[in-house]
């Protein structure tokens, strides 16, 4: 039998713990939103979940600033290079498939 080395095994860390953690918060209060629910069956005010849920995104006014813009000095066109004419272009592809199967 060949002898292969050992390897440890691979252990949890802190940063992946916290990891598990964070999702498992996430999906808890996925849950708690969605199964969320009052006696009355109306939304209560006093409530933080509801007062979040239904709390209505307060809309600005867009803020513009006029801004011009002078060039500073005239722009130069790039050189350009020469390069070398090439006889052989190796384009790694691969031959097609034979036209006749073998096991047909």
């Amino acid at each position: 039998m060949p002898d292969f080395p050992s390897r440890p095994r691979a252990q949890f860390s802190l940063v992946s713990l916290l990891g598990i953690v964070c999702v498992a918060l996430v999906l808890m209060s996925g849950i708690v939103q969605v199964a969320h629910t009052h006696p009355s069956g109306q939304p209560d005010h006093d409530c933080s979940l509801c007062a979040t849920a239904h709390h209505v995104i307060q809309i600005v006014a867009l803020v513009t600033l006029d801004l011009s813009s002078q060039r500073v000095a005239a722009l130069a066109p790039e050189p350009t290079i020469e390069l070398p004419s090439r006889y052989f272009f190796f384009k790694l592809a691969s031959r097609p498939p034979p036209a006749v199967s073998a096991f047909a």
